[in-house]
């Protein structure tokens, strides 16, 4: 069975529970007028009283199964025990040989059926009450056309109340639905605003001392370093949608800035890094080279602060690394000194790529690197 709406079950089964029981009182009445009317013949007594008994006990024990136990409203045998009652209770004043006194009981075993089982119960409750009705037919003492205004009965009868309970259904279960979206909302908004709080206590106390220990000249490099990485931390908690939590998109993006923190953390320069775009191709050439860069410049350059430039193309990848720091002539490096151009510009040339080196004594130094997709 489909998955229904909680808050409106209880209602619909104490409706069925209230009608079975006023079907068994109207049925018991009928009984009773049948039984004691003196134009009224009766072949079959017992057969009327025992109908009247059966509703009643049945009528009671459901209720108190409704209070006890209120899912067995909607298991298979309840079911076809209320639809078993019903079309007896269609056929019973034909046994009785007397007029048909079950009033509107036999709608009681299709109410059920529509609630335990919806449109189907429905469909086959009112089946199995014209089918029963046909019996009455086959004993030749009602008409034709009284059968078929029954069988009509039944059908509109169970066909509008399948349709009514259809609509409430969907209709609650969209109030449901639009409460649990409105309080999830609620509860998010306040998380936010709870977060927002705690970021700006943060950002206006802890993330300033940080700052001020890495611009303190008689900090040592491991107390700034670790100021830097526990500053870059608290502003990827407190603020992601800005882009403390790129390295978990994977790729390029990952790498880049997993090398500049890193870096960051081990030498005495800050390392100012941005990402645009990115790729999960084979970019590990170029990060390698990258690191080596700001390396480099964290260890030789004397500047207090490394930019790092990153973009991703479908075509290609980029990478800049500059400082303003003291430079040098790269022509001027002795051969035993190369270890730059084995580093970082022989391996991007092994790989399809470039590594350009710009840099003067007092100018500071640039490094660019670029790595192709289709040839790496």
């Amino acid at each position: 069975m489909k998955q229904r709406s909680p808050a409106l079950e209880p209602t619909l089964l104490w409706i069925v529970t209230g009608y079975r029981i006023f079907a068994a009182v109207w049925l018991s009445i009928l009984g009773g007028v049948a039984l004691g009317s003196e134009t009224t013949r009766v072949e079959r007594p017992s057969v009327v009283i025992g109908t009247i008994v059966l509703a009643l006990i049945w009528a009671g024990l459901t209720t108190a199964l409704r209070i006890v136990r209120p899912a067995l409203a909607s298991t298979w045998w309840l079911v076809a025990i209320d639809m078993l009652i019903s079309c007896w209770t269609v056929v019973a004043g034909e046994f009785a040989g007397t007029i048909q006194f079950a009033g509107g009981y036999p709608l009681v075993g299709a109410l059920t059926a529509i609630y335990a089982y919806g449109w189907v119960g429905g469909a086959v409750g009112a089946a199995a009450l014209t089918a029963t009705g046909l019996v009455r037919v086959v004993g030749g003492e009602q008409s034709v056309p009284q059968d078929v205004a029954n069988s009509i009965a039944y059908l509109f009868s169970v066909g509008a109340a399948a349709g009514v309970a259809a609509i409430l259904r969907t209709s609650d279960r969209r109030r449901a639905a639009a409460e649990e979206a409105l309080e999830r909302e609620r509860t998010e908004r306040i998380r936010a605003e709870e977060h927002a709080e705690m970021a700006a206590h943060l950002h206006d106390s802890v993330l300033q001392t940080l700052v001020l220990i890495q611009r303190d000249s008689a900090a040592t490099p491991d107390i700034r370093g670790l100021a830097r990485h526990q500053e870059r931390e608290l502003r990827a908690w407190l603020f992601p949608e800005q882009g403390g939590n790129a390295a978990a998109s994977g790729g390029f993006k990952e790498a880049l800035v997993a090398v500049c923190s890193e870096i960051e953390d081990l030498g005495a320069a800050r390392v100012e890094t941005v990402v645009v775009g990115d790729s999960t191709a084979a970019v590990e050439p170029i990060v390698r080279a990258a690191r080596e860069a700001i390396l480099n410049a964290s260890k030789y350059s004397g500047a207090d602060t490394i930019a790092v430039y990153g973009e991703a193309n479908t075509d290609e990848v980029l990478v800049f690394v500059k400082d303003r720091g003291i430079g040098f002539d790269p022509a001027a490096v002795p051969e035993s000194r190369q270890g730059i151009r084995e580093s970082i510009v022989s391996r991007m040339e092994r790989h399809g790529g470039s590594a350009e080196i710009v840099s003067e004594p007092g100018a500071g130094t640039e490094v660019r690197l670029r790595l192709p997709l289709g040839e790496a």
